[in-house]
């Protein structure tokens, strides 16, 4: 064994789980950031259908009821 290897021994297996840990850290830190973005963007879609009155709902199709429906959802469905 080489002195290069001596020197890296355990520690080159460290820094790869560590790594390792870093990466699954920030995969889990990115997938909830986008799932906080989608929730805001339905909370504020849903605020947006809220104002809008019954003839414009109707004008998109969308039944006055359906949209109350839809308004009282919570921002995570």
């Amino acid at each position: 064994m080489s002195t290069i290897d001596t020197i890296r021994g355990s520690g080159g297996a460290e820094s790869h789980a560590a790594r390792s840990q870093n990466s699954g850290l920030l995969h889990t830190a990115s997938a909830l950031i986008r799932w906080f973005g989608n929730a805001m963007t339905k909370r504020r879609t849903r605020m947006h259908l809220s104002e809008l009155s019954n003839d414009l709902l109707n004008d998109v199709g969308i039944e006055p009821a359906e949209a109350r429906r839809e308004i009282k959802r919570f921002f995570w469905n």
